[in-house]
């Protein structure tokens, strides 16, 4: 009686220790599955970008994307948007969550295209490039975030992660400059900084503003006038910020 006891309780346990490596796997198959985005998400601009997640003493949670006004602004994969508002921060932004557990954002755009509630699909036009709320030159900041946005941002990852630069609907392509990135869906890697990056939609050139650069010298390095390049960036008057995109030609 008391050998067929002992084995009936060894039975057991051994039947609780499968169960438990059994539930162990299935929770670590789940928890890996939603610690990274799809490889094949669109980049959300063309344009370029002049910072990077993780700068400004690890402040900066998201990525800038700057290109002329009113560029294209698309969602980076299907999802449904959870907000679309004005804020004193964000300006015109939108929030678009996607069921692989992901929320992406919109930020300081001009125009918001879509309102909470609508189901968007993967490249749809949500909104057009600003420069509104606490923003300086025209550009898309964009954030991922893993499971939703919080306001002390503690679920944010770098984007990067997010995009795949093999994917047949937006090829990306990188250029280094001393102070960005220049990254845009038919950047030309071997453009040069003092001629100018090409820019998809555009057929003349942009120029990533240097720390102490002025329109004037701008102007002079591209062979035009500080008028024309005004004009051709719909600029009120002659202040330029390090790290902004300009149309040159």
């Amino acid at each position: 009686m008391v050998d067929y006891a002992k084995r009936f309780l060894i039975v057991v346990i051994l039947a609780v220790c499968i169960g438990l490596l059994f539930m162990g796997g299935k929770t670590g198959h789940a928890s890996a599955a939603g610690t990274s985005p799809k490889e094949n998400w669109l980049w959300p601009a063309d344009g370029i970008i002049t910072d990077r997640f993780g700068t400004r003493e690890g402040n900066h949670k998201g990525i800038d994307i700057a290109a002329s006004l009113n560029t294209d602004i698309v969602a980076s994969d299907a999802g449904t948007v959870t907000k679309s508002y004005y804020s004193s921060s964000y300006g015109n932004v939108v929030f678009v969550k996607h069921s692989n557990g992901f929320e992406t954002i919109y930020a300081h755009l001009n125009k918001r295209l879509v309102k909470e509630g609508h189901e968007v699909k993967q490249g749809e036009v949500i909104g057009k490039m600003g420069n509104t709320g606490r923003s300086r030159g025209v550009h898309l900041h964009f954030e991922l975030h893993k499971r939703e946005w919080t306001a002390d941002k503690r679920n944010a990852m770098n984007p990067m992660l997010a995009f795949d630069k093999t994917a047949k609907a937006s090829p990306v392509s990188t250029y280094n400059t001393q102070e960005s990135v220049a990254v845009s869906r038919q950047v030309s890697e071997q453009a040069s900084p003092a001629k100018g990056i090409p820019l998809p939609g555009y057929r003349g050139h942009i120029h990533i503003v240097q720390k102490g650069e002025s329109l004037y010298r701008i102007a002079k390095v591209h062979s035009t006038n500080v008028n024309s390049l005004k004009k051709l960036n719909r600029l009120k008057n002659d202040t330029i910020w390090p790290g902004g995109a300009l149309k040159v030609k």
